[in-house]
């Protein structure tokens, strides 16, 4: 069993949605980011708010992280993000399963 799952196909992918408990961003690149897709400041689905270049805002208190690194970029959340690997395999966007 590969450790790769498929989420979806690269061309047409949403900016910013919900896979499972994993939220899936199209960047501004071109390139995919895969997150955790629960602010760590508070239970609320990141996949909700908002991307701006390769950061979320969380629309719950406006927490923002960096989706390339899971870094804490405002408050008030404290604590990174899970960040996954992806890669587009013949025009399937992946993720590498956690």
């Amino acid at each position: 069993m590969s450790p790769w799952t498929t989420v979806g196909t690269a061309d047409g992918a949403p900016e910013l949605q919900a896979v499972g408990e994993i939220a899936v961003a199209r960047l501004a690149d071109g390139s995919f980011a895969a997150f955790d897709d629960e602010c760590t400041h508070e239970e609320c689905p990141l996949s909700e708010g908002e991307l701006e270049s390769d950061r979320v805002v969380c629309y719950c208190h406006s927490s923002e992280f960096d989706v390339r690194t899971g870094a804490v970029l405002r408050g008030p959340a404290t604590e990174p993000i899970q960040v996954y690997e992806t890669r587009v395999a013949d025009g399937e966007l992946q993720v590498l399963a956690p």
